[in-house]
C-alpha cells in the first residue's frame, strides 16, 4: 500500500510540474498566436504585409529585356514637335499603320479615343476597321470616376480596360485583369487582351483555372486570384509568370 500511494504521489507531482510548464510556456504562446491571427484578420497588419512585398520586389535580381516587345511613347519634345495636343487621329492613324507594317503580333493603343480629334478622323476610322490585331482601351465607371468609352467603330473584341486599383497608401502593387462593366458584359484588361491575341499566335488560349474555376488561365499557367485575406508571405503571390 505505502509503494502504491508513493506512486500516486509521484504521478501528481509530475503532472502539477507539466501544469505549471504548460501554464508558463503554453498559455502565453497561445495568447501571442490569437493576436497575430486576430490582427491578420483584421487588417491591422497589412502595412507590414505591403513594406514586406515591396522590399522582396526590390530584392528581385533585375529582369532581363523582352525583345518580343516594343513600347512606343509619346513624350513632351513629340507633343512640341507636332504642335498640338492631343495628339491628332491623323498622325496616330500613321503610327498604327507604320507599325503595322512590322507585321506585330499584336499593337495595344493606351490611348483614349472615344472622340473625335481633327484633322483626320476619317483616317483613324479607317485603320481601326483594318488592323485586326489592333487593342484599344477605355475606362469602366466606378464610384469615383466616370466610364470613358472606345473608339465607336471597334466591338469590345477590340477593347481591353485601362482601369488600375491603388492601395490605400498611393501605391499599385495589383492588376485588374477582369470585370463586369455596368451592362453586366465580363470585360478583359488591356494587359490580357494583348496577352490573349499573342499567345493565340503561338496555339495557346484563355481558358479558365483548373484549381480555381473562377481564375484566368493560358496553358498550363494558372494566373491566381488575389483574396481579401491573401500574405504577401505566398509564395505565389513572388512566382514571376512566364510563358
Amino acid at each position: 500500500m505505502a509503494g502504491g500511494r508513493e506512486t500516486t504521489r509521484r504521478i501528481w507531482e509530475k503532472v502539477k510540474e507539466e501544469a505549471a510548464i504548460w501554464r508558463v510556456g503554453a498559455l502565453p504562446g497561445i495568447a501571442v498566436i490569437g493576436l497575430v491571427v486576430f490582427a491578420r484578420l483584421s487588417g491591422s497588419l497589412q502595412g507590414l504585409e505591403w513594406t514586406a512585398l515591396d522590399q522582396f520586389l526590390r530584392w528581385r535580381p533585375a529582369e532581363p529585356v523582352d525583345h518580343r516587345i516594343i513600347i512606343v511613347g509619346i513624350n513632351e519634345a513629340d507633343i512640341r514637335r507636332i504642335g498640338s495636343y492631343p495628339i491628332p487621329d491623323r498622325t496616330i492613324a500613321a503610327l498604327l499603320r507604320k507599325l503595322q507594317a512590322y507585321e506585330p503580333a499584336v499593337i495595344g493603343l493606351d490611348i483614349f479615343r472615344d472622340l473625335p480629334v481633327e484633322p483626320g478622323h476619317t483616317d483613324l476610322v479607317k485603320a481601326f476597321q483594318t488592323i485586326k490585331n489592333l487593342t484599344v482601351i477605355d475606362k469602366l465607371a466606378d464610384r469615383t470616376s466616370v466610364a470613358i468609352g472606345p473608339p465607336p467603330s471597334l466591338s469590345l473584341g477590340q477593347v481591353g480596360f485601362a482601369d488600375a486599383i491603388f492601395d490605400s497608401d498611393g501605391y499599385l502593387r495589383r492588376s485588374l485583369l477582369g470585370t463586369y462593366d455596368a451592362k453586366q458584359n465580363y470585360r478583359f484588361s488591356l494587359t490580357i487582351k494583348l496577352a490573349e491575341t499573342y499567345l493565340a499566335t503561338q496555339g495557346i488560349s484563355l481558358e479558365n483555372g483548373i484549381r480555381d474555376p473562377g481564375a484566368m488561365r493560358f496553358g498550363n499557367t494558372e494566373l491566381t486570384r488575389f483574396r481579401s485575406n491573401s500574405g504577401v508571405m505566398s509564395i505565389r503571390m513572388l512566382r514571376a509568370i512566364r510563358f
